[in-house]
């Protein structure tokens, strides 16, 4: 036999099941949100070792300098100039991932990295170029707040 369940009460059934699921959805969703959410301070760390990275990448050009004059390594546009391009081009990255910096720290960055871009086109002597990319390796370490190690 069938038993006859009134409308409201359905009705009342109906309201309590989809409010129990929006709560459900809600907490699930705010404990997933935070999990998977970045913050500040993973942010500020990722851009600090982002910055470390592209400081000892600048600094290893020196390496590859010291080679492509001696002729054992790469030419200085095989091993210098396009190794630096993509330092170039993961530093506008990182720049764009620093909101914070202002016109002035961009065209620092830039000015250093044209320095050692020059250096290099230039056939300077291996320890003025090193000096050079020491310069440009300490400001980016410095700009982006890395600590060297």
């Amino acid at each position: 036999m069938v038993d006859y369940i009134p409308l409201s009460r359905r009705r009342r059934h109906a309201a309590i099941v989809a409010l129990a699921a929006l709560l459900l959805g809600l907490g699930v969703g705010i404990v997933i949100g935070r999990t998977a959410a970045v913050t500040a301070g993973e942010a500020a760390a990722d851009v600090r070792s982002r910055g470390d990275t592209l400081g000892t990448r600048i600094e290893a050009l020196t390496i590859e300098y010291d080679q492509a004059l001696s002729g054992t390594g790469d030419t200085v546009q095989a091993g210098v100039l396009d190794a630096l391009d993509r330092v170039e081009a993961d530093m506008n990255s990182l720049i764009g991932d620093s909101p914070w910096l202002g016109i002035a720290a961009q065209q620092a960055l830039h000015d250093a990295t044209a320095a050692v871009r020059t250096a290099a086109q230039d056939r300077v002597d291996p320890d003025k170029f090193a000096a050079v990319a020491d310069t440009t390796a300490a400001l980016i370490r410095d700009t982006f707040g890395a600590l060297e190690q």
